[in-house]
């Protein structure tokens, strides 16, 4: 290389920081173009290896070379060449951070031999970027799918993207096929308006550069690259890619055993049955239109306004809402569901899924009722435990049947009132006093445990806690369903009952604390509680400062009455 060639270091971003330089060919030569000078070179492998070596001599000078990423072009006929994949292994095994990127794709179309010499360097730490795409060369979409890390849109692909709609759907369109078609990266160059970065940074991610963020610098002002976490690879082919390929298959396929053998693929693939495959394995060829039929209408209905306000309702109401199989699988989760739940559980295992979402296999069971039963529809009010604690929910159900296949769409609301679950004991928090639900309620019941001070004292706070919610548990089980627990705080509760008749709920407390006492006396345990009763007809205040007076004044009774057992 002569020595009026010289590298300036273009930088390239990801996420607003700085993620590599690449290294860009200048000359001091008036009019001197790059383009043809590089084209013109009859020996590109010795050339390239030549602009290897000066860059990574550039890099070597800076005191923070291991901490630098450095992109080069290459000539993709080097690849081609013994002498310098041999070199490239050697000068490779020591230099990492380097990213190769590929032009002048035109010089050759063996595609066999640059996959093997990618594949040998690739194994040395060398990244690929396939340069220049849409450029114009006649084989660079052959070029795709070689095993290279990225792909460079040409600068040409984003000229004019803010004042023409065209060139900026193509734009958008090289970017979807390569992210999510080749599940490769891509790199955009070029942008020089903040319109246009404005526009492609809604694409989704992409590393890019451009004189809008940066002109090309010199060696010495290039800065320590950061360590760059870009989405993971997806290694699982998108559902939409595996269907149209698999569409792809069955149309190409002629004879009748590989017509079935297509369909039968299609129905493995897609297990939901979303494209509505049927039984006839009488006439295939009438199947196949029919499959080629409804596949064109699921793709021209995803365009229409209707499809796409229909997707939006589920993927962004108010609710959070799951739908799940007769097997339980969920098949999908909103965001509002995420966010709510603190998980994702779409493809997650139904046995992964019990162990992170309390009492799942309970819905499960009903979901499984309603599955078996007549009815479509259910309703009911639950306690689950989200990322907030333990939460009332509404919780709406519906049974929906597609091609064959019953589904349960689960939409769950937040109870307006917001009413929290008391972790330790799973009963309502006292907040549920101050809610509309206490409109359904009659008599109040206001409890305070006896013998729990000696129990926590003598036992320990953790015997305590587990007396706590050993205790209520027990009571709630003995209650009815229309009955409602609440832990008032500490050892004292309120039990909320529907009863209009004063002296029948007397009578049910007092056998409530008759088993109490016996429950905890089989675990050698002394354990019982002093209550007191008031209606709700003049008010939640009301009624929780008469019931707590006439708590405390059978307590001293109660009190009074074991003293007087005592002297005796």
């Amino acid at each position: 290389m002569t020595n009026d060639l010289y590298f300036k270091y273009q930088p390239r971003y990801y996420n607003g920081e700085v993620s590599s330089y690449e290294a860009l060919l200048r000359s001091d030569i008036n009019n001197f173009n790059v383009e043809k000078f590089v084209y013109s070179i009859e020996h590109s492998a010795a050339f390239d290896l030549n602009v290897i070596d000066k860059v990574l001599q550039d890099r070597k000078s800076l005191h923070i070379c291991d901490d630098v990423s450095i992109s080069l072009n290459i000539s993709i006929a080097s690849l081609l060449d013994d002498s310098f994949i041999r070199n490239c292994l050697n000068i490779f095994e020591h230099e990492k951070n380097v990213t190769l990127e590929l032009t002048n794709h035109d010089q050759t179309d063996d595609f066999d031999g640059i996959q093997k010499s990618i594949l040998l360097l690739k194994d040395q730490g060398v990244k690929f970027a396939l340069d220049d795409y849409g450029k114009g060369y006649l084989n660079t979409d052959i070029f795709l799918y070689l095993d290279v890390d990225y792909i460079k849109l040409d600068r040409r692909l984003i000229r004019n993207i803010e004042r023409n709609y065209i060139s900026y759907s193509i734009l958008k369109s090289k970017y979807d096929h390569i992210v999510n078609v080749l599940d490769k990266v891509v790199i955009i160059e070029g942008i020089e308006t903040f319109e246009q970065f404005n526009l492609v940074k809604e694409f989704g991610d992409m590393f890019y550069q451009g004189f809008y963020f940066s002109m090309p610098i010199n060696i010495s002002e290039i800065e320590k690259t950061g360590l760059i976490k870009y989405r993971e690879k997806n290694e699982r082919i998108q559902f939409s890619l595996q269907l149209d390929q698999a569409i792809f298959d069955l149309n190409r396929s002629q004879e009748p055993k590989n017509v079935k053998q297509a369909i039968d693929n299609i129905k493995r693939i897609d297990k939901y049955n979303i494209i509505g495959l049927t039984s006839n394995t009488f006439d295939l060829y009438s199947e196949r239109h029919r499959i080629n039929k409804n596949y064109r209408e699921i793709i021209k209905n995803k365009k229409h306004s209707h499809y796409m306000l229909a997707a939006s309702l589920v993927c962004g109401c108010d609710g959070a809402v799951v739908i799940r199989d007769v097997d339980g699988n969920v098949i999908f989760n909103n965001d509002h569901f995420i966010r709510f739940m603190g998980v994702d559980l779409v493809d997650m295992p139904i046995v992964q899924v019990c162990e992170q979402v309390t009492d799942y296999r309970t819905t499960l069971h009903v979901e499984s009722e309603l599955l078996q039963s007549d009815s479509c529809f259910m309703m009911s009010d639950e306690v689950m435990k989200t990322k907030n604690g333990m939460e009332l929910v509404h919780v709406y159900r519906q049974k929906v049947s597609h091609f064959g296949q019953n589904f349960v769409v689960c939409s769950v609301y937040e109870a307006i009132d917001t009413i929290v679950i008391d972790e330790l004991t799973n009963c309502y928090q006292k907040n549920y006093l101050s809610s509309s639900y206490m409109k359904q309620h009659k008599i109040l019941v206001f409890i305070d445990l006896d013998g729990f001070k000696a129990i926590n004292d003598n036992l320990g706070h953790c015997v305590g806690d587990e007396t706590l919610r050993d205790f209520a548990q027990t009571l709630k089980s003995m209650l009815r369903d229309s009955d409602v627990m609440v832990r008032f705080g500490g050892d004292e509760f309120i039990i909320l009952l529907n009863s209009h008749v004063m002296t029948t709920v007397q009578q049910r407390i007092v056998q409530l604390r008759t088993d109490i006492e016996d429950y905890f006396t089989q675990k050698e345990m002394k354990l019982s509680f002093s209550y007191g009763v008031a209606s709700l007809q003049n008010g939640v205040e009301t009624a929780l400062k008469q019931a707590d007076n006439r708590m405390y004044q059978e307590k001293s009774f109660r009190k009074r009455k074991l003293d007087i057992v005592k002297l005796a």
